[in-house]
């Protein structure tokens, strides 16, 4: 049951971007960080994995429909301060669901369509965009697009300008039909991603991956952590982990294909994987401290040598620093000039060792590792 003080502010809530991108919930900016919720689920799954995103230190959620009647995990998402990206409209026929809830003040914005670039068309998706801000222009659209397999291109740059806010599926640990299932690709697609938007004037959040290909494994937290920081250092406004929880094949196309010997997509839960999920709050933490100079700070990307991704965020009294070793195996050489003042690792229980002289930084970074610094003026 909704409390009385969001009954009262339900209808007033917007959510907006600023001319930077960052996400505005009632004109305050906040940096979403938080999980996909997939298929599958029943009343008690959404409202577990609300309350366990949460916890994690989430201040998102994406929550998959179909659910037309529950509004049970809303009122709890809302209560706990928790925002929700409501999917999937699709089609007019599905404007029924956003027209019930459009002022619930959990639901930030609706995702358009899943898979937008491979599932459907910029003329649908335009369509839809223009459908669903006509009902709810207080609030934000959102559509996922990505290139998981060899025969899906970068999407044509007409996909960037259908939605407020563009997601981008970056899943390329284990992934046996990538390209380049590799971390460096991770820095090169969104360099590519942050120009697309650029040029369409939109903000992207980075879905980095929490799952298992069939046949593959999970990311490790090193793997996790690396790739939510090289989105930031590539200018993501936030990041919605995929997935939380999935059930992409039913329990009868998971018998039949097991009985077949093809892969298969498994039920899956991500805190049923300890380590990772135990990384997802990690980083919700971090990113929690880090909020204020991410979102406030002038962002700038740095060069920082061959298989690295860095970046800055300089603020008024101090500037936070990333460098990412984008080698799952072989450490790397840094030297990047950076504004000059005392360096200070951000988390004293993180990989640090790198100094600054003369206003360069400088040192090792190990595989797959993330150093994260502020320097004080």
């Amino acid at each position: 049951m909704l409390t009385l003080a969001l009954l009262l502010t339900a209808g007033s809530m917007t959510s907006s971007l600023r001319a930077d991108g960052a996400l505005l919930v009632n004109g305050r900016p906040v940096l979403p960080y938080g999980f996909y919720m997939s298929t599958g689920h029943t009343a008690a799954d959404r409202l577990r994995c609300v309350e366990a995103a949460h916890a994690a230190g989430a201040t998102v959620v994406h929550i998959q429909g179909p659910w037309p009647d529950d509004a049970g995990f809303l009122d709890r998402a809302a209560e706990l301060g928790l925002w929700v990206v409501a999917g999937h409209v699709e089609t007019p026929a599905k404007l029924d669901r956003v027209k019930r809830f459009r002022d619930h003040p959990a639901v930030i914005a609706w995702t358009l369509h899943d898979d937008a670039n491979t599932l459907s068309n910029v003329p649908q998706l335009t369509d839809m965009n223009r459908l669903v801000k006509a009902e709810v222009p207080h609030r934000l659209t959102f559509i996922p697009l990505g290139t998981q397999t060899r025969d899906v291109v970068m999407p044509a740059g007409a996909f960037f300008g259908c939605a407020d806010v563009i997601g981008w599926e970056m899943y390329p640990v284990a992934n046996p039909k990538a390209a380049d299932p590799s971390l460096k690709a991770t820095d090169a697609q969104c360099r590519d991603v942050a120009a697309a938007c650029r040029k369409a004037g939109r903000p992207f959040w980075l879905l980095p991956q929490t799952f298992a290909w069939p046949g593959g494994r999970v990311p490790t937290p090193a793997e996790y952590r690396n790739l939510c920081y090289v989105g930031l250092a590539n200018g993501a406004k936030g990041l919605m982990s995929w997935s939380m929880f999935a059930e992409v094949d039913a329990a009868a196309v998971r018998a039949r294909k097991q009985a077949a010997g093809e892969p298969f997509w498994a039920k899956w839960y991500l805190p049923d994987s300890p380590a990772l999920w135990t990384e997802c709050g990690r980083v919700g933490a971090e990113l929690k401290q880090l909020a204020p100079l991410i979102l406030d700070g002038t962002f700038t990307k740095l060069v920082a040598g061959d298989g690295l991704s860095a970046a800055c965020w300089r603020g008024e009294r101090e500037t936070l620093v990333v460098v990412a070793n984008l080698s799952e195996t072989e450490p790397r050489s840094v030297r990047v000039a950076v504004p000059g003042g005392k360096l200070t690792p951000a988390f004293a229980d993180r990989p640090t060792g790198l100094t600054l002289t003369d206003g360069v930084l400088s040192g090792t970074v190990g595989p797959a590792a993330v150093h994260v610094y502020r320097l004080g003026r």
